[in-house]
């Protein structure tokens, strides 16, 4: 009897020390912050280059050339062109969901995002915004690489001088 008199009372202190506790609450708050691991790494620049062109060329039509995925000049309209060598196409790496989706997406894919360039002013000489590349960004099938694809124009071929010519591009990533 001692025993069952015992555990009731082992019981019955356990039970208002329940009691006596159960109408003291707090609540806390809990915050966390989720940071996307993008890791964008340019593994590559662009290099078009050497375009030679005919300055003589006085036909008044747009001329326009375009690089293939490979870098290899694929289309070229107009005579304002001799030559024009193939590309190294820059490319870059990129931790982003669903990178397939990047396919010649002009400014943005998949979250990332780049400074629009229309690489004109001053690019190919002058300053009258006629002459110049777009770039695309394109998924190269191979996980988390992406290449940079121009797609250029002489609109004012009068415009255009010799010389070496550099750009900046800012990539980055925006959770979609």
């Amino acid at each position: 009897m001692k025993k069952y008199i015992l555990l009731f009372g082992v019981a019955a202190v356990s039970i208002g020390s329940y009691c006596a506790y159960a109408g003291n609450t707090a609540t806390m708050t809990v915050t966390a912050t989720i940071a996307h691991d993008v890791s964008l790494s340019v593994t590559q620049d662009l290099d078009m280059g050497t375009i030679t062109i005919n300055p003589g060329y006085k036909n008044n039509l747009t001329t326009y050339w375009t690089y293939s995925d490979s870098g290899v000049i694929s289309y070229i309209t107009q005579g304002a062109i001799i030559s024009a060598d193939n590309a190294t196409l820059g490319t870059f790496t990129a931790n982003i969901p669903n990178p397939s989706a990047c396919d010649r997406i002009a400014d943005a894919c998949g979250g990332l995002t780049y400074e629009y360039i229309d690489i004109e002013d001053n690019f190919f000489g002058g300053n009258n915004g006629e002459n110049g590349c777009f770039l695309n960004i394109k998924y190269s099938g191979t996980e988390n690489i992406f290449k940079v694809v121009p797609g250029c124009v002489f609109g004012e071929l009068s415009s255009v001088t010799a010389g070496n010519y550099s750009d900046t591009f800012t990539i980055s990533y925006t959770p979609e």
